[in-house]
């Protein structure tokens, strides 16, 4: 499920496996995958990760994005990203019972 395409954002993000095989079938399984042309070395973050402190991750995202590459990222697209993650884990929660 894509939360985010190239297109209408500088974020594309999608919900997958952690393994990156087959549907998971636990909350725990599943890993919110993130691209953008100005992250360094994030590729995104568990469920169980977002779910414990959302905040760090954005501030995980935050300290990884590259300064050399231009545009830089603006707070208005960080908390465009933070809006797809909490829909990520929202959408967890609802279809997945464990």
């Amino acid at each position: 499920m894509a939360y985010s395409r190239w297109t209408t954002s500088v974020w594309y993000t999608f919900g997958t496996s952690k393994d990156g095989h087959g549907q998971p079938q636990k909350r725990s399984d599943w890993y919110f995958a993130i691209f953008c042309d100005s992250l360094e070395t994030i590729g995104g973050f568990s469920y169980d990760e977002l779910k414990t402190d959302i905040d760090k991750c954005i501030q995980a995202v935050k300290n990884d994005v590259n300064p050399d590459i231009k545009p830089l990222i603006t707070e208005k697209e960080i908390d465009e990203l933070k809006t797809y993650m909490l829909e990520f884990v929202f959408e967890i929660e609802r279809d997945c019972e464990n």
